[in-house]
Formats: structure tokens, sequence, C-alpha cells
């Protein structure tokens, strides 16, 4: 299952191949039964899921900065 799919929560090229897909869909209704986008599908996915690990490194960093203000805080302090 993906997540929520609404444009705000994405990038330009992840919103793309989601706008492409759902255009897809609705047009050739009968061949998503096919597997005609399955390919498409991949992509869309690969996308989201390199948007998902951006994401968690970035709030992984975060995380370490704040761990380790906490736990030095004379360093911040000093500045």
């Amino acid at each position: 299952m993906h997540p929520d799919l609404s444009s705000p929560l994405h990038t330009e090229e992840c919103n793309a191949l989601i706008n492409l897909l759902k255009e897809c869909h609705e047009h050739h209704s009968i061949l998503k039964n096919f597997g005609r986008y399955s390919d498409l599908i991949r992509e869309m996915r690969k996308c989201l899921k390199n948007e998902y690990m951006e994401k968690k490194t970035k709030s992984r960093e975060h995380y370490n900065a704040m761990w380790k203000r906490l736990l030095n805080p004379t360093e911040e302090s000093e500045k």
C-alpha cells in the first residue's frame, strides 16, 4: 500500500508519475486489470520510496543533532 497521493506531499517528479497514472486509470480503466501500467506503478513506488528514505535520513540527522545538543549544552552556549 502506498502513502497518501496528495500533490503537496510529494516532489514534482513523483507528482508527474502520480498524475499520469491517475489519468491512465480514468481513461483506460479496463487496461489496469491486465497489467498495462505495471511499469508506471513500479516507477511511482520507487519515487515514493526514495522520498521516504530522504525524509527518514533528514529526520535521523535532525534527531542526532538535537541529541548532541542535549548531551553537550555548554558547547552551544559558548557559540
